[in-house]
């Protein structure tokens, strides 16, 4: 049964804010551990892009009765990118200003940003790396979810 109500807007919007959610709780988890420090670890969070686009489009096309085109499929990457990243950008920015100004100092010291970094270059940094590859993993995605014999299971 095919649902025309539900919008790729409302999936990426709903997919986006949980995955900002959940990078923002892994953030906070590393500095419970104390792991601010390495900063390679928080590149791993992209997991949670990959995994949330993946179903995504998934739930927008199960929703849709197996339907989904191809460019619905790309919007849904990109948009829940944006979503997902300016979220994190949000918090990293009021995270930096008002909480832990240090580990802006880690982020200089390190080799993988400028040491002229700033909280704006952050917040900058942080929506495009999360909204270019949103596009790219749903246009990998795709090749999969645009074939007609892809089936998904039925829900529970």
């Amino acid at each position: 049964m095919a649902s025309s109500n539900v919008s790729y807007q409302k999936v990426s919007l709903k997919y986006g804010i949980f995955i900002g959610l959940a990078h923002i709780v892994y953030f906070l988890l590393m500095g419970l551990l104390g792991l601010h420090h390495v900063v390679e670890l928080s590149f791993l969070s992209g997991m949670f892009l990959v995994i949330g686009i993946i179903v995504a489009i998934a739930s927008f096309k199960r929703a849709r009765g197996g339907s989904i085109h191809y460019f619905q499929g790309l919007a849904i990457g990109a948009t829940t990118g944006v979503v997902s990243s300016t979220i994190l950008a949000l918090f990293l920015a009021f995270y930096l200003s008002f909480f832990d100004s240090s580990y802006l100092a880690n982020l200089q010291a390190s080799a993988l940003f400028p040491e002229s970094i700033s909280i704006l270059s952050i917040f900058v940094l942080t929506i495009v790396y999360g909204s270019w590859p949103g596009f790219w993993l749903a246009f990998i995605a795709m090749q999969w979810f645009k074939r007609a014999d892809h089936t998904l299971p039925e829900k529970v």
